[in-house]
């Protein structure tokens, strides 16, 4: 088989170096050919994706966090790929490789590469451009935004959670008065956090959307509507064990498609872990979209 690898070298730690390096080994002595591609600049793994399909490889397998995944998904898509994908998690939070149960050893990686099980898995599409993950606005968006690199790097996934301790103030939250329509939920809403998931795992808490599925064809939404801080600390408190969506003004529910739109100033929107520019937007779901092996 021809494998070929989509890098990102500036995503996680020396350790993906080192995976990287091993797995390549056993492909080889195996057998397989193996070619390298290594991102140096935004939509590079895009490019490389589409590139994957002319050169008609048998696998693609992706190493580097969130955003690299994304660029890949944007890339199987805007070609109509059916190349079976590998994610090897080598970002900060690896959200989605997380909940696909895709942090293996060296071994069992390269095993799942050669002969993995393929499960056709949904998307997000939202302006044109897919998500593996999520799109969110809000309190979630600033703490990524905002958490330094050099934090993430020392404490990985944990480092989001210490940044969002620090944002609950009232200096810092900021209601965003927002219209939603959908066929399940449609009204205008103040809230301080709306993103519309997946998978269950969003920023680092793998249970923030706890119902979520990439099989049923469906996006689970979640809007954390303005409430007083402590009882928005409760919340927050009770996002690890997925009890969250069961406070009264938390919203949660899940729809093939959804817009939300800012009734006052401009509200950025984030996209798999990366700023996409600002609201309104308009989610659907594309079933079935990428065959990924696990």
């Amino acid at each position: 088989m021809h494998i070929r690898f989509i890098y990102n070298p500036k995503s996680g730690r020396e350790r993906s170096q080192e995976k990287v390096s091993n797995v390549i080994k056993y492909l080889f002595e195996d057998g397989h050919e193996v070619s390298m591609r290594f991102t140096k600049k935004a939509h590079d793994a895009t490019e490389f994706a589409i590139e994957a399909e002319h050169d008609k490889v048998d696998r693609l397998v992706v190493v580097g966090g969130d955003g690299t995944v994304n660029e890949v998904v944007c890339g199987i898509q805007e070609s109509n790929s059916k190349i079976p994908v590998m994610i090897m998690p080598g970002g900060t939070t690896n959200d989605f490789a997380i909940y696909m149960g895709l942090q293996k050893d060296d071994w069992d990686t390269y095993k799942t590469i050669v002969s993995g099980k393929i499960e056709s898995v949904d998307c997000g599409k939202v302006a044109g451009r897919y998500f593996m993950n999520v799109g969110a606005c809000g309190i979630l968006t600033d703490v990524a935004h905002n958490t330094p690199v050099g934090l993430k790097t020392a404490f990985g996934r944990a480092a989001y959670v210490m940044k969002a301790l620090t944002e609950l103030t009232p200096e810092n939250l900021k209601p965003i008065k927002m219209k939603i329509e959908s066929e399940e939920v449609s009204g205008e809403y103040v809230s301080y956090m709306a993103l519309v998931a997946n998978s269950k795992s969003v920023g680092g808490f793998q249970k923030m959307a706890p119902l979520a599925s990439v099989h049923d064809g469906l996006l689970d939404v979640l809007v954390v509507r303005e409430m007083p801080i402590s009882d928005l600390v409760t919340v927050f408190m009770k996002i690890r064990a997925g009890e969250h969506v069961k406070h009264p003004n938390v919203m949660y529910f899940k729809t093939k498609k959804i817009s939300f739109s800012s009734l006052e100033e401009e509200v950025e929107l984030d996209v798999d872990g990366e700023f996409f520019g600002t609201l309104p937007a308009t989610f659907e779901v594309v079933h079935k979209a990428i065959n990924l092996l696990v």
